[in-house]
């Protein structure tokens, strides 16, 4: 039985893929029936060229359009997005987007959407479609591939989620990080909607950003330790709630965090500013760096 156990074990890891994967690395997963690539792009850019067998998703199905802070929608609801994809209990989901800022985001959302209904075997290719085009320059496409339904099923895992209730009750031991801009944390530029300025008390300014180069690829081990562990001192046991202007804007320090450098209990305070920064009576700090 323990042999069993451990071909089993073996065989999950072999195909098993990083956090952050390289195009080579996919090209060569491509030869396993289980992986799955979805586009999170605009549809128009992933009609103009994607890569083959990519299936497209699009990012706002998995958003409440009721929803003030712009929280994502029910379990039932993400669970016939999912199974539209043909997500499998046995894929490896590999996602991409054409690059910039806001698609790159899309990616680590939808990361966060998937781990936190139960689903951990997802990567983001790095450096995304670019990247593949340059290293690959073939096995692109402008067909749409059909799948069939998948057999995944959701189950939401509170222990990802933070609230403003959580924050408040807890503010003594949590770690906060802020992934907004260094100008939006400081408090000399406003974020999107948002009515007050500066950042929540106690947190540290942590762009997402600068977690990438100009290329976006992510940047190397070396560095990533170097801010998060050496710079914002953080400690693989310590709680870690991640906000930004909204979900999506904090979810790439999240992914980073949990699936990159295994930091198991950092949550997505998912209302983020759309709910605290909106708040008259919430506190708000201005023009002060915390190093808490």
């Amino acid at each position: 039985m323990k042999k069993i156990l451990l071909i089993i074990t073996l065989t999950l890891n072999l195909f098993a893929l990083d956090a952050f994967i390289k195009p080579s690395e996919l090209k060569d997963s491509l030869k396993n029936e289980n992986t799955l690539v979805l586009d999170v792009s605009p549809y128009a850019l992933y009609m103009r060229g994607h890569i083959e067998g990519a299936t497209h998703v699009d990012i706002l199905k998995f958003i409440n359009p009721e929803s003030p802070y712009k929280l994502m929608n029910a379990p039932a609801l993400i669970q016939d997005e999912l199974t539209s994809l043909g997500i499998n209990k046995g894929s490896q989901v590999v996602l991409y987007s054409h690059n910039g800022a806001v698609n790159t985001l899309y990616c680590s959302y939808l990361a966060f959407i998937l781990i936190s209904h139960g689903f951990e075997n997802v990567s983001i290719l790095d450096g995304g479609y670019m990247a593949w085009v340059f290293e690959n320059e073939l096995l692109t496409s402008t067909e749409k591939p059909s799948r069939s339904d998948g057999n995944f099923i959701v189950e939401k895992q509170p222990a990802f989620f933070a609230t403003l209730e959580y924050i408040q009750a807890n503010s003594s031991k949590i770690k906060l990080l802020d992934s907004r801009s260094a100008h939006e944390y400081y408090g000399v530029a406003r974020s999107g909607n948002i009515k007050e300025i500066g950042h929540i008390p106690h947190a540290k300014s942590s762009f997402y950003q600068d977690k990438f180069l100009t290329d976006f690829t992510i940047q190397s081990d070396d560095v990533l330790e170097a801010i998060f562990i050496n710079g914002h001192e953080l400690k693989k046991e310590d709680e870690i709630v991640i906000y930004g202007e909204n979900a999506m804007s904090a979810s790439m320090n999240w992914f980073i965090l949990y699936k990159k450098m295994g930091f198991k209990n950092a949550k997505l305070y998912e209302a983020s500013l759309l709910e605290w920064g909106n708040i008259e009576a919430l506190p708000m700090v201005k023009y002060k760096w915390e190093t808490r």
